[in-house]
């Protein structure tokens, strides 16, 4: 019997590895095909390549019932991270699609982190605050770093002392909580706060 679960194991890997040499080649469609094939017979890593592949299609729903899938498979695949590698093959779109369905499905706070950062950086801040401020709250160190940064650049946009001295003063707090939640990067803030 060992024998024949080492012959699946062997098998599965060799469709996947065609699977990958068809979308390499450009057959997406037939990639898709055989992942899936793969997948809805118990292959984890064909479940993980069904998730990127949904979610680049912005089909959330189902990507992530094949995310749930590969990871009761084994695969060690954290909640945000499908949208980091959207994120990294530039389908920004899908990836921060992903950050909000993995925030509101799990209450994932590092997907919060990378949604707000996304925002931020497209110069949406007040939705990035809105999709931040629950996991700072709840002492999450990267969502209070985001927040910080936020307030620094509301500071420097800011015309007024008044609404200077309020940003400045919002982003030491939460640059002081998410080095308090033990955030490495958010002591740099700090210190160019403290200046």
């Amino acid at each position: 019997m060992k024998w024949l679960r080492k012959r699946q194991g062997q098998r599965e890997h060799d469709l996947n590895e065609n699977a990958k040499e068809m979308f390499s080649r450009g057959d997406r469609d037939g990639a898709l095909r055989l992942w899936r094939e793969l997948a809805t017979t118990g292959d984890g890593a064909a479940a993980a390549n069904m998730v990127i592949e949904c979610a680049a299609d912005e089909l959330y729903d189902e990507a992530f019932a094949w995310w749930g899938k590969a990871v009761e498979r084994g695969m060690d695949i954290p909640v945000h991270e499908p949208g980091v590698r959207l994120r990294t093959m530039q389908r920004r779109p899908a990836a921060e699609g992903w950050w909000r369905k993995a925030a509101e499905a799990r209450n994932d706070d590092t997907s919060r982190e990378y949604l707000g950062a996304a925002l931020r950086e497209q110069g949406r801040s007040d939705e990035a605050e809105e999709w931040l401020k629950p996991g700072a709250e709840r002492g999450h160190g990267g969502c209070a770093r985001e927040l910080a940064t936020l307030y620094m650049r509301r500071k420097e946009e800011a015309t007024g002392d008044q609404a200077k001295r309020d940003h400045a003063a919002r982003a030491l707090n939460w640059a002081q909580r998410a080095v308090v939640a033990g955030d490495a990067r958010a002591r740099v803030l700090l210190l160019r706060l403290d200046r």
